[in-house]
């Protein structure tokens, strides 16, 4: 019995995806969890694997197509079965009106890596504005498109993408931010003795733990028990997600933090990074910036943004002494959490910082 490989659902606004590259031919053996299709959606590239092995059906949609969520794009079949020939040369079937373009994977030798330059082939420009707005146009239900906001040029499709959901949060959302410095000495110091345990640790996996633990205190446990993290990459921010925060040994933490970097820098999310949980933590500490604010993702409630460490005067006592500090803002849904809620939230998040036994003390070191 053959079992299709349909575009999945990775979000409430999520419509369709971009067929990038097939990277398994039509009548290809493949084994099950085996890449065989690449697509774009609106926030990362990501490979469709096959659900069972054996031998690959018609490519039911060209390179280049746009196809809509649930929809099949190619069937795996036994292997000892006969498949049905390709239909028109692989393209969609005839009645589906799906916008294709003219993309050949230009450039890509056999065995290369998979990430191709932006003359690889050329994109799919529409925002998901302008493509709910061309679909109304072509008589199907569409919400009203937001007022018209000029797009930047450079990057091209993703960056329009990234402005549209940054509008779209901007608009949608009511932001507010609380602000408190944090003193950090102990943290470095018990960063410190870490590394020299042998424990690849970092500062972002501390302020992790911390972020988990401060709203499994005061705002809600269930949804402190995962955290989006917010990475450069060369599209623009992507926020992939770490799982269970609280609930795994600190070097376990680390090794997902570092795998989800890696997913984040190179675009390439996977469909469980794209269910956003209801924070997400920015550190842009280590490009030297003291402190900033940033827009909470969209279906997010809170953004924790961090600046970097540095020794500064305080005074102590009636003595002013050098100390390591750092800026945290919790930019909060004013929908969701009160001014109150947010204070509280980051006063937790400092006190686990400024006691750091207490984040190590939640996390066991290993497994």
């Amino acid at each position: 019995m053959a079992r299709d490989i349909t575009i999945p659902s990775l979000g409430v606004a999520m419509e369709n995806a971009l067929v990038v590259v097939w990277l398994k031919q039509e009548g290809d053996q493949v084994e099950a969890d085996e890449p065989v299709v690449e697509i774009e959606t609106d926030k990362s590239t990501m490979e469709l694997v096959a659900p069972v092995s054996g031998q690959l059906g018609p490519h039911l949609y060209a390179e280049g197509a746009l196809v809509a969520v649930g929809v099949a794009v190619a069937a795996v079949y036994p292997a000892d079965s006969d498949p049905p020939a390709p239909a028109d040369g692989g393209h969609a079937p005839e009645g589906l009106d799906h916008p294709t373009v003219n993309a050949p994977a230009a450039g890509v030798e056999p065995g290369a890596p998979r990430h191709r330059s932006a003359t690889a082939r050329t994109p799919h420009r529409a925002s998901p504005r302008a493509r709910r707005l061309a679909e109304s146009q072509r008589g199907a239900p569409a919400a009203t498109p937001a007022p018209a906001i000029p797009m930047p040029v450079r990057g091209g499709r993703f960056r329009e993408l990234i402005a549209a959901r940054v509008s779209e949060s901007w608009q949608s959302t009511p932001h507010f931010s609380v602000v408190r410095d944090i003193e950090v000495e102990q943290l470095r110091a018990e960063l410190d003795r870490l590394k020299a345990a042998g424990h690849a640790l970092t500062i972002t996996d501390l302020l992790l733990r911390a972020h988990a633990l401060a709203l499994a205190a005061e705002f809600d446990a269930v949804a402190a028990s995962d955290l989006g993290l917010a990475v450069a990459s060369e599209h623009g921010v992507m926020i992939p997600v770490v799982r269970n925060v609280l609930g795994r040994a600190l070097d376990d933490l680390a090794a997902a933090r570092q795998a989800a970097v890696g997913r984040g820098r190179a675009g390439r999310l996977a469909p469980d990074d794209l269910d956003l949980p209801s924070s997400t933590l920015s550190n842009l500490g280590t490009l030297a910036i003291d402190a900033f604010t940033g827009i909470i993702a969209v279906g997010q409630t809170s953004l924790v943004t961090v600046g970097r460490i540095k020794r500064v005067p305080c005074v102590i006592g009636d003595e002013i002494v050098a100390r390591e500090m750092l800026t945290a803002t919790i930019n909060a849904d004013h929908r969701v959490l009160d001014g109150a809620d947010a204070a509280r939230i980051l006063v937790a998040f400092a006190a686990q910082l400024e006691n750091p036994t207490l984040v190590v003390k939640e996390g066991s070191l290993v497994d």
